[in-house]
């Protein structure tokens, strides 16, 4: 009798390399949840995408490996994304964005301009693409702007993470040193957004049915019109047409803000699109343009305070409520903080624009590229054709 036994190692089977990536994704989802709700309970803003980001950032970086959501999963995520950015519109009056939109105009035409400038040095001195540098130097929707740079080809997903964090990190933490200076709040710190005792888990039904709709709507535009034309991240885009012809037929806005789950899974997804994709060599490229990204911050703070200074004289505002709408960044934060401080309703039309405006420029990089170049081609051309 054979009593040949078989010494070699037990192969790892598909079934079991797919059972440890199940857990493993369970296990740092389940202390990322952990991070997000004591995030929220502290009044961390946007602590479910930071919670997941870090989380799935320190796995990505340690074991050189990347963790990415479902391309299909992100699709609802945008939409609702997209709800959260337009229906703060619901909350102030559409004579309101009439009334402010000087004050609108002098925050764009500040924030655009200090954007475009970040946008070019990091193209001059650090070799950075064109359409990551704009996608990352975007004030406003750093949500958005990390799902504009996963979908289009010529941007650096991961650097458009690090850089749009990290703005929106210093924006936060400077926040509530700048709004005591500037006039204080009547409450405490503006630690509102931590104090809602609601469940994280609680969603009402209305977001839901809203969310769907908006879905169902993009989805059946895009395939009716995909004949003539083609519009660059559809459901992130449209989604906020939607919204706002939604709001002027008169539509409920308990439909049009979601809530509960619905949010944090999305910022939950969006965590770990961003922090999953992260590696030492983007940390070696991202710390080899952090002089000028963190110069570029610094200048969007000052600018916002001298647009403040402005707008105050010119729209008789108060600077605290002029810096609020000018602030380049942290819209949930800001948000609180207006809403502590008894702020006016030109907070909230001016961020809120702001933010629309910036997802529009970013989601057309690449077209505003290509205008540029052929812009400069030309401009060539006639030199040459000048000195034959």
């Amino acid at each position: 009798m054979s009593n040949n036994h078989n010494t070699e190692p037990r192969k790892a089977t598909p079934a079991n390399g797919v059972l440890f990536r199940f857990l493993r994704i369970l296990i740092l989802s389940a202390i990322a949840v952990a991070g997000g709700v004591a995030g929220t309970k502290l009044g961390v803003p946007a602590a479910w995408i930071f919670s997941f980001l870090v989380v799935f950032g320190i796995y990505a970086i340690f074991s050189d490996r990347q963790i990415q959501p479902p391309k299909k999963a992100m699709i609802p995520s945008q939409v609702i994304i997209s709800l959260l950015c337009a229906s703060p519109l619901a909350t102030v009056g559409w004579s309101s964005v009439g009334t402010y939109a000087g004050a609108v105009v002098v925050s764009l035409a500040t924030t655009f301009l200090v954007c475009a400038l970040g946008a070019w040095l990091l193209v001059r001195f650090r070799g950075v693409t064109p359409a990551t540098s704009i996608l990352a130097t975007m004030a406003g929707g750093a949500s958005a702007m990390v799902m504009l740079a996963r979908d289009m080809r010529d941007a650096d997903l991961r650097f458009v993470v690090l850089t749009q964090y990290l703005r929106v990190s210093i924006v936060v933490l400077t926040l509530p040193g700048i709004v005591q200076l500037l006039g204080g709040i009547h409450a405490n710190g503006g630690g509102s957004a931590g104090e809602d005792d609601t469940a994280w888990w609680v969603t009402s039904w209305e977001p839901v049915i809203g969310a769907f709709c908006t879905f169902l709507a993009v989805w059946l535009f895009t395939r009716a019109t995909r004949r003539w034309f083609s519009v660059s991240s559809p459901y992130l885009l449209l989604s906020v047409a939607f919204v706002v012809i939604a709001l002027l037929l008169g539509v409920p806005e308990q439909f049009l803000m979601p809530d509960g789950l619905l949010p944090n899974i999305s910022y939950a997804l969006i965590g770990i699109q961003a922090g999953g994709t992260l590696t030492k060599s983007a940390l070696r490229q991202f710390v080899k343009a952090l002089p000028i990204i963190l110069s570029v911050i610094g200048l969007m703070i000052l600018s916002s305070l001298v647009a403040a200074l402005g707008i105050s004289v010119l729209w008789e505002l108060t600077v605290l409520d002029s810096y609020l709408a000018t602030v380049p960044g942290g819209i949930y934060a800001v948000l609180a903080f207006a809403h502590e401080a008894g702020s006016d309703p030109v907070v909230t039309v001016v961020q809120v624009i702001r933010m629309l405006a910036m997802l529009v420029v970013g989601a057309y990089a690449p077209q505003i590229i290509g205008l540029f170049r052929r812009g400069g081609e030309d401009v060539g051309d006639k030199s040459a054709g000048a000195t034959k």
